[in-house]
């Protein structure tokens, strides 16, 4: 986990998915309760070293290895927790004090401490286990979560291809030499990674959907999710037909295989030295966009999982099984599993890390490899992820772009900073300021008026030459945004840097503090397009407003 995404969970406080301990030397008693209620409720991240009010107290450094080693081997201990949830704790240095942070994900199993079961409400674990309706609704829950978790009665060993256990026991070898899965057989390594399993609502059990994908013969593959396709395609030499392509109809070990080669053929080699080591960006960025697509896809879904490649960007997409829809704020968001076991699996592979590392990771190298770009991942029935090749922003526009919004000089500086960090189709790579405002214009407007909230005007229509009238001569209406668009685009385009709401009436020229707020940026906040920069002290002197995600794609009419 990022120290910046811990700071803002420390902030936030305890809550459902949130959990502070107080371990400075040993392990809280009650730890191995939480862990247990959160993979049986909706996942969440333990931090130990934080006492109850979110102070940093830190853990022992002496004590350091010895907690680590107790932790990792009661969690995986199925004397300790049944089954076992092979989870890695995380080291992290907070204000000069080592804590340890755990993501336990959702699971598709009940799990158990010592015999009983805890779920989690609000800030609390609690013990379900004598109370056999409760017990009873979080199996049945259980069984209908997760698709990966159903049970394929007919399957059996025989279905599953024997070369593979042989490549994932030598992948795991080379991952982590004492893993405990190399010591069994093939029946119990399925067990322990609950690719087999018992439904104790119908008293069914077997090998479930996730065995089969992992490592089912193809003719079973086909047979059990006959729809299941995994494109890649590759468009940069000529734009009217396909470079080339792949069309994958077999397991996940050799799909992710075949599809990390398809890309690593196209997109070129870059290095980077963190701290002193050397590491292959190209490798830290896609092997998360692959492992994301192969992992979190919906695999009873008829459509195809496809990843694109141009001159421009990569864009993957994945039929989903959402939790919401929209853009994913990189710096807040709470990461849910889509399919736990096949992410376990691959973990124990060396091919994905904790639950969120793909969105982080990418986050992270991302503007190493392409300098300054952004990833954007944007939840719905279709998971779509951007990974822009060719970075291109706003920013090239500022001296038109104050024009055109009739913005204050002063305020050229933060503008310029604010515009660079606004990304646009690369297709405006050394596009002209009219072809600019021809793309994002419609855009804003077809969407705007979809968006009750903000009262977008309608009818706005565009001409080739408007943008050509408006900034030489700003007193003509004909070619000027309507009003209420030049405020709520201006508020939208200063907040990228943040800014104070004092700061963006001064740069737009606007006087009456409560009409702002009303008509501008409560309707903005309400959409979650901005937000303030302190959530805790609202009223604080220092209060500014930011971009959000969303608020950036629809700028960037990239949404």
């Amino acid at each position: 986990m990022e120290n910046e995404l811990v700071k803002n969970m420390i902030k936030r406080g305890e809550g459902l998915n949130a959990e502070f301990k107080k371990a400075t030397s040993s392990i809280p008693s009650d730890l191995f309760e939480t862990v247990v209620s959160f993979s049986n409720t909706d996942g969440g991240t333990l931090l130990l070293g934080v006492d109850d009010d979110g102070n940093v107290i830190g853990i022992d450094p002496a004590q350091k290895n010895k907690l680590l080693k107790n932790l990792v081997s009661s969690i995986n201990s199925p004397d300790c927790i049944h089954p076992p949830l092979y989870l890695q704790p995380t080291i992290l240095q907070l204000e000069d004090k080592i804590i340890i942070a755990l993501q336990i994900p959702v699971s598709s199993q009940v799990h158990n401490h010592k015999g009983n079961i805890y779920i989690r409400e609000f800030e609390s674990d609690i013990d379900i286990t004598k109370n056999q309706q409760r017990v009873s609704d979080l199996y049945h829950s259980k069984s209908n979560v997760f698709t990966e978790s159903q049970i394929i009665p007919k399957l059996s060993l025989d279905d599953l291809e024997p070369e593979l256990f042989v490549k994932v026991r030598n992948l795991i070898r080379s991952n982590k030499s004492d893993h405990p899965w190399l010591l069994m057989d093939n029946l119990s390594m399925l067990k322990e990674s609950v690719l087999w399993r018992k439904d104790f609502i119908t008293g069914q059990e077997g090998f479930t959907l996730a065995a089969a994908l992992i490592f089912g013969k193809d003719t079973a593959i086909q047979s059990i999710v006959p729809a299941y396709k995994v494109e890649s395609m590759v468009r940069i030499e000529n734009p009217d037909r396909w470079d080339d392509r792949i069309t994958l109809r077999t397991n996940l070990i050799d799909t992710y295989i075949n599809l990390k080669s398809f890309i690593n053929k196209y997109l070129p080699e870059k290095f980077y030295l963190e701290g002193d080591q050397r590491v292959d960006l190209r490798d830290k960025i896609f092997r998360e966009v692959v492992g994301n697509s192969v992992v979190h896809r919906e695999y009873r879904s008829a459509l195809a999982t496809e990843i694109i490649i141009d001159k421009l960007q990569l864009t993957a997409t994945n039929p989903n099984k959402p939790h919401f829809n929209g853009p994913i704020d990189l710096e807040s968001f709470n990461p849910f599993p889509k399919n736990p076991n096949i992410r376990k699996f691959f973990t124990a592979l060396g091919w994905t890390d904790e639950i969120g590392s793909g969105i982080r990771n990418t986050k992270k190298y991302l503007p190493l490899y392409v300098n300054g770009a952004q990833p954007s991942f944007i939840e719905g029935i279709i998971f779509k992820t951007i990974i822009p090749l060719q970075l291109v922003t706003l920013g090239r526009f500022t001296d038109k772009w104050i024009k055109w919004l009739q913005l204050s000089e002063d305020y050229r500086e933060h503008l310029e900073k604010s515009l660079n960090k606004i990304e646009v189709n690369p297709v405006l790579f050394n596009a002209s300021w009219d072809d600019c405002l021809l793309q994002l214009v419609p855009g804003w407007n077809q969407k705007g008026t979809r968006l009750e909230k903000l009262d977008w005007p309608k009818n706005q229509t565009v001409e080739k030459d408007f943008s050509e009238k408006v900034p030489g001569r700003p007193t003509e209406g004909t070619g000027r945004p309507h009003k209420k668009i030049r405020y709520l685009i201006s508020i939208l385009s200063l907040a990228a840097e943040p800014l104070s709401l004092d700061d963006i009436m001064k740069a737009i020229g606007y006087a009456n503090k409560k009409t702002f707020r009303d008509n501008y940026i409560k309707p903005l906040e309400q959409l979650q397009f901005i937000t303030k920069t302190d959530l805790v002290n609202l009223s604080s002197p220092d209060q500014k407003y930011k971009l959000t995600k969303a608020g950036a794609l629809f700028l960037g009419n990239q949404s």
